[in-house]
């Protein structure tokens, strides 16, 4: 529908979150890694999250996408049966190579945080049960108090900021420790949403 709009209108479209890409988040999510961080190369950390329900693909896909265009070392760490999808992961592969970056995927979580600069949290749907939401569910339950983002997971890290696109599942995806830390930009990425579609706005109207 939306490359369809797209297609046809006279004038820009923005993607303001599809099925499959929010474009306006990961803008603002590289954003808030560069200020946060600096500009040079991260070892940034996309992980899955347990959440009571499968959600969609939009967040992680154009952040991985985005990380992947800057040339940071990507590493996307989710339980089996969480990949994403493969045509997307041939696009991000394609990308890091091209902008001097690296990407791994590991179902470590604990290997995942060693070292990382940036942790970004994020729970997703499994394409194995695509239309069977209680198949997922039922399938998740068992990653539920292992894949949260806690303090013991932050120690393992190098200093790293922490991510989430909020609105957030406090002692879910994340524990109060972590996200009321010093260590926790979220705040900060949630106003920089404003300031990343501002700059689409002023490119497209110039």
């Amino acid at each position: 529908m939306l490359a369809a709009f797209a297609r046809y209108s006279e004038v820009p479209i923005i993607n303001l979150e599809s099925a499959m890409h929010h474009p306006c988040q990961a803008l603002a999510d590289m954003m808030t890694i560069r200020e946060k961080s600096g500009a040079d190369r991260k070892r940034v950390v996309l992980t899955w999250a347990w959440h009571p329900k499968p959600l969609p693909m939009a967040v992680p896909n154009s952040f991985a996408l985005a990380a992947a265009q800057m040339g940071h070392d990507l590493v996307i760490a989710h339980p089996e049966g969480y990949e994403l999808d493969e045509d997307l992961m041939a696009g991000i592969q394609e990308q890091a190579a091209g902008a001097g970056g690296t990407v791994g995927v590991t179902n470590n979580i604990e290997g995942a945080f060693a070292g990382a600069d940036v942790i970004y949290a994020k729970s997703w749907g499994s394409k194995l049960f695509y239309g069977n939401s209680e198949g997922d569910i039922e399938k998740r339950a068992q990653y539920r108090s292992q894949w949260m983002v806690d303090e013991q997971k932050m120690a393992r890290t190098n200093n790293a900021i922490f991510m989430h696109c909020l609105p957030v599942r406090r002692n879910v995806i994340v524990t109060d420790e972590v996200i009321d830390s010093p260590a926790s930009v979220v705040i900060d990425e949630a106003e920089n949403r404003l300031h990343a579609q501002k700059a689409i706005m002023a490119k497209l109207l110039k």
